[in-house]
């Protein structure tokens, strides 16, 4: 056969191979690598065994005879396998907690694989007296991380999940910034030209820089491609695809910037973007393609590596042993300086939250080499214009590394949890855990007489079954959960806050609230949920005041619409805040419902009323800022209220149509139709209205104590003289020494006077600015906003036109001041 058609075959049952592996994984609890780790080395030895002999062996001949074939190309585990990892991984993060860790991510990522290259070169070229480019090329292929073994144990400890971020960023970007590294170089070996001391900064940069511009344009082309591909989830999964390859290739060999980031951007561009232009279905077929890309690849590198290593290390020496434990130090060692020497001084100056030292202990040794590793090395081997004793060097050393992280932490992660206790139920969990024991018998005892009278059983056989009695009587005797009470309601509030991310994903699963929103709230639930684990109530009421502040981008939005009069800006982020809002309105009603029939039996009623009126609290803040924005922005705010409620009804109608079909009342056809002209209507409510600012003047001017007796007519013209305006929380409204120009009125919202004697609050119908204008004196106070303030702002010349209008309001005004004055 010729060599393409054994390849195939190889691959063929290569993937055959590995599949099986991964119900053996799963039950001996160790990471999938290990076995294909395993599995390759065998192949490679039964392969070389059968060296110029397979002919004799048949369709098993031609097998190893297509693995040789394929794993011998450098090309193969560079331009084949490396795209897929590297795409998905970017692809399948969640963003928005990336940007949250941001600068912990880059810590672990970017400083990290400069101290590992650093550390690493040096150390083995004073061990060895090797030219120390080729020790810092393999610090290069050696910093690159593989999160997969110690993410799967920190989502099995429960550990926050935010940890789980920062080790699959890490990876992310460290796989960037290594291979960029990595291919400098191998340019500097290659020509034998030593650079200057700026020279690889720079070419670093101009790659990186490079790589980010191409990601992000390609990834909108293809946004743009896929948009106008209907509904079709083949030709989406074709695009992305050729995304993935085109930004590998192109800027790797033809713009000469980094393919990798390039790689890493655009997926990151795609996850960012592709949620809120594609339909929800179309997204989950999308990751789901691109996990089994990733399966394949990372499955087919570890066995035809596995393979190559087995030739690879047939020239090993026992000074490589000692080169691999120097490496092996020196990789940990680098590692643990970052997490317990740098981060710390993140976590002083605030810019992460602090890591429990048995999660960094975990992540340090967590710092598996996987797939990326494993490619490079052979690709450096590879390489024919490298000396063939750096290649051999190299590859040898790299792959012994690899396999020491997979045969050495790989499974001492579990034993290493056990020994910090990690998989150890606390007091809170055992307590809890009896007392779900003693509410599920009970509830089954009820059940079970119930199906007792069914079966015509007598009622006393029932009562006698194991465990049902112990429920009844200590339902009957009622027992309490033996916990103190801030731990009951630290443990309330983590179920509150877990059942309350269900709900949104069970909303998105319905189609009632869109994947953007979905991701927004389900980011904000999770980042809650780390905050209730940390803080506990603290960390809840920290929630409450996160709830009802606008965000920076909200706040840019704003900026950019009264600046230069953008509006697009403002009206997604308008549309994000509502719909958000109205979203957490429904759910926390839920979540009152929840614990009051769940809670106060798990925890007790005194917790489930403390945790009531936390929920409550939350919910007035959500009202108000609710009520804030549609005072401001009525129209508009009526307007998202009616899609999100069409989309209900939209949702509510599909079940109806479901219920008709399994009910045999339509046919399959016309159950398509409906379906069909469902999904046109779902699509068109899912479109953003146009921004238009049509303020409540007259609603704003009514809620004024002060204007409350103005007749219809007159309300309209004191709204032709005054000027709406939104205040941020913090934001001065008037300064201390300024010249007096205008007054203001409080229409919602609360302002804080900044006096000697104390601050001042100011709330709804206030007012303030007026002593200024009166006495035509500077301002004597400073007056800030305490939340979000809409205003009505009256200048001085209207001021005066109004009072010498209103005598009756003149009175009251100077009244006032006379008060504060004195």
């Amino acid at each position: 056969m010729t060599e393409i058609v054994v390849a195939i075959l190889a691959i063929a049952l290569a993937l055959v191979l590995v599949s099986v592996l991964l119900p053996v994984a799963e039950r001996l609890r160790i990471p999938h690598t290990v076995l294909l780790a395993v599995l390759g080395i065998a192949l490679g030895v039964t392969g070389a065994w059968l060296v110029g002999e397979t002919e004799r062996f048949g369709l098993l001949g031609d097998f190893f005879e297509g693995l040789t074939a394929v794993g011998v190309s450098p090309a193969a585990f560079l331009y084949v396998f490396l795209p897929p990892l590297l795409f998905t991984a970017g692809l399948t993060i969640d963003v928005r907690r990336l940007f949250d860790e941001m600068s912990a991510v880059l810590l672990l990522a970017i400083v990290a694989v400069f101290v590992c290259i650093g550390v690493v070169g040096g150390v083995v070229h004073v061990v060895t007296g090797i030219d120390i480019f080729v020790c810092l090329l393999l610090g290069a292929i050696v910093s690159t991380t593989d999160p997969a073994a110690v993410i799967g144990i920190l989502r099995e400890v429960g550990a926050p999940k935010r940890l789980s971020i920062l080790a699959e960023g890490e990876a992310l970007f460290n796989d960037a910034a290594a291979i960029a590294t990595f291919t400098i170089l191998i340019d500097v070996l290659v020509h034998h030209i030593v650079p200057d001391a700026a020279a690889p900064g720079l070419d670093f940069l101009r790659e990186f820089v490079g790589g980010i511009m191409l990601g992000i344009v390609l990834a909108h082309v293809a946004l743009l491609i896929v948009t106008r591909l209907g509904g079709s989830i083949t030709g989406l999964a074709s695009v992305t695809v050729g995304l993935a390859y085109v930004a590998y290739i192109l800027g790797d060999q033809y713009l000469h910037v980094s393919g990798v980031v390039a790689v890493v951007v655009a997926a990151l561009t795609l996850a960012t973007l592709g949620p809120t232009r594609l339909q929800p279905h179309q997204w989950e077929a999308l990751r789901h393609t691109w996990h089994q890309l990733e399966f394949w690849a990372n499955s087919l590198i570890f066995l035809l590596a596995a393979i190559v290593a087995v030739r690879v290390l047939a020239g090993i020496r026992w000074w490589h042993l000692a080169t691999v434990a120097a490496l092996y130090i020196a990789a940990f060692g680098a590692r643990a300086l970052v997490l317990f020497g740098l981060l710390p001084v993140l976590e002083f100056f605030g810019r992460v939250q602090p890591v429990d030292r048995r999660y960094k202990t975990m992540i340090v040794w967590g710092g598996l080499r996987g797939a990326v590793t494993v490619a490079l090395a052979l690709v450096a081997y590879g390489n024919d214009r490298l000396p063939q004793d750096v290649r051999d060097f190299v590859a040898i050393i790299a792959t012994l590394f690899v396999l020491a992280t997979l045969f050495i932490n790989a499974p001492t992660l579990r034993p290493l949890m056990r020994f910090f206790r990690l998989n150890e139920l606390d007091e809170t969990d055992k307590a809890l855990r009896d007392r779900v024991l003693l509410l599920s018998w009970a509830s089954v005892a009820a059940q079970v007489r119930d199906v007792a009278k069914v079966y015509g059983a007598d009622a006393d056989i029932a009562q006698r079954l194991p465990h049902l009695e112990a429920g009844d009587a200590a339902m009957s005797s009622g027992g309490d959960i033996a916990l103190p009470m801030d731990k009951r309601i630290a443990y309330g509030l983590r179920t509150l806050c877990a059942r309350e991310r269900e709900l949104y994903l069970w909303r998105f699963g319905q189609q009632s609230i869109s994947r953007h929103i979905a991701t927004m709230l389900v980011v904000d639930a999770d980042r809650l949920i780390d905050q209730v684990q940390t803080d506990g109530v603290a960390g809840y009421a920290l929630a409450l005041e996160q709830d009802v502040m606008l965000d920076r981008g909200f706040r840019i939005a704003l900026w950019l619409h009264q600046t230069f009069g953008l509006e697009r800006p403002l009206a997604d982020r308008l549309a994000d805040r509502f719909e958000t809002l109205m979203v957490e309105r429904s759910v926390i009603h839920e979540l009152l419902d929840f614990n009051r029939a769940d809670m106060a039996d798990l925890l007790g009623k005194p917790v489930a009323d403390k945790l009531h009126a936390l929920l409550d609290e939350r919910l007035q803040g959500i009202d108000g800022a609710l009520k804030a924005l549609s005072l401001q922005y009525g129209d508009y705010a009526d307007t998202i209220r009616a899609q999100h409620l069409q989309r209900i009804a939209i949702r509510l109608e599909s079940a109806e149509y479901d219920r008709q079909r399994g009910n045999f009342a339509i046919s399959q056809e016309v159950y398509r139709d409906l379906q069909h002209a469902l999904q046109e209507r779902r699509a068109e409510a899912a479109r953003r209205p146009p921004l238009r600012l049509g303020l409540k003047l007259t609603a704003m001017v009514e809620r004024v104590p002060l204007f409350a007796g103005l007749a219809a007519g007159e309300v309209s013209a004191v709204g032709r003289l005054l000027r709406a305006r939104v205040v941020l929380p913090g934001q001065k409204i008037v300064t201390r020494g300024e010249r007096g120009d205008a007054m203001y009125f409080i229409a919602a919202g609360v302002a804080q006077v900044k006096l000697a004697m104390g601050d001042v609050e100011l709330g709804e119908g206030a007012f303030f600015g007026e002593v200024a204008l009166l006495e035509h004196k500077p301002r004597n106070a400073d007056v800030v906003a305490k939340g979000v303030c809409h205003l009505l702002r009256l200048d001085a010349r209207d001021f005066r036109r109004l009072l010498a209008a209103r005598p009756d309001m003149r009175q009251e005004i100077e009244s006032v001041a006379a008060q504060r004055r004195g």
